[in-house]
This record gives structure tokens, sequence and C-alpha cells, in this order.
């Protein structure tokens, strides 16, 4: 490589200590950079695995509390000493009432209705002889078991007088219909939970900890309990989404503070305790996260910054211990041709490589004449590692093709299909083109095996194998899964045309008379299930599992037919 003129001005010493700090400092910008990126990552994964942790914590804690109060008010319900007390005297029922109240001080009002809606008795007296008719809990506990989400009660809270923090009361209600010893519906025995309760579970949760924040949604993504409560935290589909994956980390939802790490969990229930689907957002700002990775980059640095220079200062210093001794064989050399009595080099030392560069140059002369022979020595022998390269390369080719394919039928065998599809998903959603796929499935294919053999069964699926390529495309993917099991990827190719595709492969199947021997032939028919790759799709499994989906249908309809999969429906092609 030609280096520019101005290198010829610097000296060898200059170079050498110039390019060990700038090697130090490409070092040390890639230690850090790697370290940056390496600690946010672990930093990331850590911290987020942590905050799903304390959300399913949160969760658990508030489905195990509903559950004792849901299953408290149903067994209360249910007591057969109680059974005269619901239409007995209302002063033995309240002061019932207010005996489990005392129990669970987050009762924040307990009371039987009667079948009209009239409170008929409850804690502290509070809205007897009102009527509650209207009220949710009231008509849902008419039927069965209610559990009623968090909301505020207007008139129970003037009732219970102003809170210390002036917030509205907000209550979660629990119902439960209350029958006679014949089974007659006497009322709905109802409570309100003080929404206080979540609240104090959440703070045993955090234990103290002032840089992560848990707020509790409802299943529409609505804030019960955190920041600005009330408000819409999570758009219906990013809640449904966290509903359906149940708890998890990484997600983005925003900040108020900025960026930050965040951790979720939806409550499920407990035991016959249905749950509300309440979701628990766990979140901690990225800025305080990260601080301990930008501390140990800044350190990096910093001793990097101090031993590049240090590195510099040695390689000065052995970079003049080094060019010494060239010094003088270069002074040497200028004096051969020019002085008589010069007919060589001096032996110069300092260093291994200085001694051989003398002695090499020194030999030189004596080389000259064999310098010619010597490369066409090392010519034939660069043309023999050539041979042996090819040879090399053409053993890794048929070495690559065995392990791409099914030894029976020559197709791509399922990890080399899985790669190659993996691939063209990538491309045709970089560039919004169509994939169709088909699995497809030999009927009856045991029953071939069990009657006429396993090598009859080997000559089927060849033959299937050998439809399937012959009606294919030569960019289309064609392999066998294991077994009597086919799956196609045919590029730029819609519905349309991957259900033409199979129907037609199926067609030539059925009508084709498949000799097994010298004397007998046999006829097969298979079934196949279509679909297309799906942006929603993770991966190319995802519609292979759901082309398989349609081949089973096609299975249960009696095979020999076609069966197309999409957005959840199947419909029939033949």
């Amino acid at each position: 490589m030609r280096q520019p003129a101005f290198f010829n001005t610097i000296s060898l010493r200059t170079q050498v200590a110039v390019a060990t700090g700038a090697l130090c400092a490409i070092l040390v910008l890639g230690a850090s950079l790697g370290a940056a990126w390496v600690g946010r990552e672990k930093a990331s994964e850590l911290i987020g695995f942590e905050l799903a942790e304390r959300s399913v914590e949160l969760a658990d804690a508030l489905d195990r509390g509903m559950f004792e109060r849901y299953r408290e008010i149903g067994i209360l319900a249910g007591l057969e000493p109680l059974r005269s007390a619901w239409e007995g005297d209302p002063a033995i029922l309240r002061r019932t009432l207010e005996r489990l109240q005392h129990s669970y001080a987050e009762y924040a009002w307990i009371g039987f209705a009667d079948t009209s809606g009239r409170v008929y008795a409850a804690t502290r007296g509070m809205l007897e002889g009102q009527s509650v008719a209207q009220r949710p809990w009231f008509t849902g506990g008419l039927q069965q078991p209610f559990i009623g989400d968090v909301h505020e009660a207007v008139l129970l809270a003037k009732l219970l007088g102003p809170r210390q923090d002036s917030e509205p009361f907000r209550f979660v209600d629990v119902a439960h219909p209350v029958y006679d010893a014949s089974g007659r519906l006497l009322g709905v025995l109802g409570a309100h939970l003080s929404w206080d309760w979540a609240a104090d579970v959440r703070r045993s949760v955090l234990k103290a900890d002032a840089q992560k924040q848990i707020s509790i949604l409802d299943a529409e993504g609505r804030v019960l309990l955190g920041d600005n409560i009330g408000e819409t935290m999570l758009t219906p589909a990013v809640a449904q989404s966290l509903t359906q994956k149940g708890w998890g980390y990484g997600i983005d939802i925003g900040s108020s503070a900025g960026p930050s790490l965040t951790g979720f969990a939806v409550s499920r229930g407990h035991r016959e305790y249905p749950g509300l689907g309440w979701i628990i957002i766990a979140q901690q700002p990225a800025e305080i996260a990260f601080r301990p990775v930008q501390r140990l980059v800044v350190s990096i640095l910093t001793v990097g910054v101090l031993l590049g220079f240090l590195g510099s200062l040695l390689a000065w210093w052995l970079a003049g211990f080094l060019t010494g001794p060239i010094s003088t064989i270069t002074a040497q050399a200028e004096r051969i041709g020019r002085d008589d009595g010069v007919q060589t080099l001096p032996r110069v030392g300092g260093a291994r490589e200085v001694l051989q560069l003398s002695q090499a140059l020194r030999s030189l002369l004596r080389r000259i004449g064999l310098a010619e022979q010597r490369l066409e020595a090392a010519e034939r022998d660069m043309e023999s590692q050539a041979a042996r390269s090819r040879e090399k390369s053409e053993d890794i080719e048929r070495l690559r093709r065995l392990a791409n394919t099914d030894p029976l039928t020559g197709l791509l065998n399922r990890r080399a299909f899985l790669e190659a599809a993996g691939r063209e998903l990538a491309v045709a959603r970089r560039y919004g083109r169509k994939l169709a796929l088909v699995v497809a499935d030999i009927d009856h294919f045991k029953t071939v095996n069990d009657r006429y053999g396993h090598a009859a069964g080997d000559v089927a699926i060849r033959e299937v194998a050998s439809r399937l390529l012959q009606v294919a495309r030569d960019t289309d993917l064609v392999a066998r899964f294991g077994g009597e099991e086919f799956v196609v990827l045919l590029m730029e190719s819609d519905i349309a045309a991957g259900t033409a595709y199979a129907e037609r492969v199926r067609s030539m199947i059925m009508a084709a008379r498949i000799p097994i021997d010298g004397a007998r032939d046999i006829r097969l028919t298979i079934s196949l299930g279509c679909t297309v790759l799906d942006a929603a799709d993770r991966d190319v499994q995802d519609a292979i599992d759901r082309a398989d989906g349609a081949l089973y249908k096609a299975k249960s309809a009696g095979r020999n037919r076609v069966r197309v999969s999409l957005a959840g429906q199947t419909s029939a092609v033949g």
C-alpha cells in the first residue's frame, strides 16, 4: 500500500508512538461503547425482569385479597345460623355485619337488601331503608356472585364523612345472593371495599423504593391507582395485548418523567374469584436505571486515557531503542557500491528481528542466483495449494448439500427450509411482497406402508415430492418436514395463487397411477392446507401452524381436498 508523502518526513519513532496512542484511543473507545451497549442490555433485562416480578407480586396480592373478601361475603351469605336473621330483627343482623367489618377495616360498608332493593340492615345503619335497586352490585348480585370494578359512590361518601387527603372515596363492590333453607331468594348481601386497601398493598410491594413507580389500571387501560387517576394510560389495543400476554417487560408506554423501563402483569383472579383483569404497570426512569452503566463507562474512559498516555511514552522509548540499530544498517548500506572496501553489512544486534535483518541483508547477494528458482518453486506450490483449496471447497459444498436436503426426496429438509423461508420473509416484508404457504400430507399413508411395505411407502413419498416440484417454480421453496408431510413456500403469490397450486397438485396426484414394482401400482390422495404470511406473523412458523390447522380441517372433512386459513377463518377449496 502506498503511503502519503508526509510519512516520509516523520521518523519511525514518532510514527510508532502516535500509532500506539491512536490504537489505545480506539481500544478504549471500543471498550467503552461495548460496555455501554452490554451494560444497557443487561440492565434493561435485569431491571425489566425485576419490575415484572414486582408487578406479578402486586397482582397476586390484589387477587388474593379480593379472593378473601369474595369468599367472606359468600360464606356469610350462606351461613346456616344466619338464615333466620335475614328476615328477622335488623339490629341483630346489623351487629353481625359490623363484626365482620371490624375484622377487616377496609370494608367501608356492608349491607343486606331485600329482593325489592330496599336496604334492610347495614353497618352503622347507613343507607338503611333506601333503595339500591338500580345499583350494579344489587342487580348483578340477584343473579349470581358479583364483583364490581373501582368506582365512586357519592351518597355513601357523604355518610362516611370527609377524607383527610381530600381525595374522593372509591370502592370495589362484592355481592352475593342470599337464599333461605328452601332455596327462595331473600335478597343480596353487598359490600363496598375501600380502594385504600389497594394503595396499602402497593406500598408494601414497593418497600419504600422511591426509584420505582407502580400504577394499577383497569382492563381498558384507565388509571385506577397512581398518577393521573381516571386518565387513559394505555390504548385499548395495547391493553388487550398486555392482557393476552399476562406478564412481561420491555414495553414502551411512555412516562411523564421521560424514557423508562417497564414491567407489567395482569391479575387473573384466584381460585373461584374470577378477577377483574387489572393491569399492573411498574416503571423506573431509564436515567436512574442506567446510571451505574454510565459510571462504568466513565471509569473505563478515564483509565483508558491514562493507559493510552503511558503507552505512548513507553512506545516512544522502545521505538528509539529499536530504530538505533536500523540507522546503523542504513548508514552501512549506503557505503556498499561506493566504497570498494565495503562488500557486506555488519552483524548488528539489539533485537532478534534486527539481527535477523542484518543477516538477511548479508546473505542477499549470495541468494540472488537462487531467487528465480525459488520463485518458480513458490509458483508451483501456490498452484498446488489452489488445487487443494478447490477440492476442499467442492467437498464442503457437497457436505452442505447433504446437510440441507432430505436424503429420500432431495427436497429441502426442515432446518434448511426454515432458514431460507426466514430470509424470504424478511425480504418480502421489506419490499411489500406476498408469500403463500402450503402444507401437504399424504392420506392414509400408514395403510400404504402396512399393505405394500416401507419400500412402497418410500416410492409414494418420492412421487408426491416429484409432483410438488413439478408444479412449483424455480424460485419456490419445497421441503419435506418428515414422514409424509411437505411444506411449500410460494414467492410473489397471494391466497388465490396458493390455492391454485394446491388444487393442481392434488388433482395430479389423485389421477396418477404409481408403480411400486413390476406388477403392481397404487393410487394416492393428499390433503392440503393453504395460507398467506400475515404482517402479524412473528415468523414463518406462525404461518405453518395456521396452514397446518387448515390441513387438519381438510383431513376432518374427508381428505383429498384443500382448505384455506385466513385471519382465523377456514374455507374449502376442493
